[in-house]
């Protein structure tokens, strides 16, 4: 087996590599996030830079990027933009997102303890109550 037989893999063996089903890789593949080296027998054949991608985009998708966000990682920059300066811009937006979620939780939660002291008897009550800012 030559070397470049030998870093060709399977769709099965991407997938092992990679713990993902085939057919994320097929749903990767049709997003364009993933690319075969090519087809054989009509087969995908992958190289080892397949098994590094799928590994970035699970880490970036662990780290709450949608499939949009990883597409614009990947492609939303200037060729000649470093992995630094992607991952710096694109963390700074979601962690914003965060804080803003973090504030949305809080007040859900701040909400949500005050009701669960709610002592009225119909919803009728607690409607009027809360538009006096009083209902829990």
């Amino acid at each position: 087996m030559s070397q470049h037989e030998a870093s060709e893999l399977g769709i099965g063996e991407v997938s092992r590599r990679a713990g993902l089903r085939p057919s994320a890789i097929r749903y990767y593949e049709a997003l364009g996030l993933v690319m075969p080296l090519t087809r054989s027998g009509g087969r995908r054949v992958y190289s080892q830079d397949a098994v590094e991608r799928l590994a970035l985009i699970a880490f970036a998708k662990n780290a709450g990027f949608s499939l949009d966000d990883i597409r614009r990682l990947l492609d939303g920059f200037p060729e000649d933009t470093s992995a630094g300066a992607r991952w710096n811009e694109m963390a700074t937006a979601k962690l914003a997102d965060l804080d803003a979620m973090t504030r949305r939780i809080d007040a859900m939660r701040d909400s949500l303890t005050r009701i669960r002291g709610c002592r009225c008897i119909t919803l009728d009550q607690c409607a009027k109550a809360m538009a006096k800012s009083r209902c829990g």
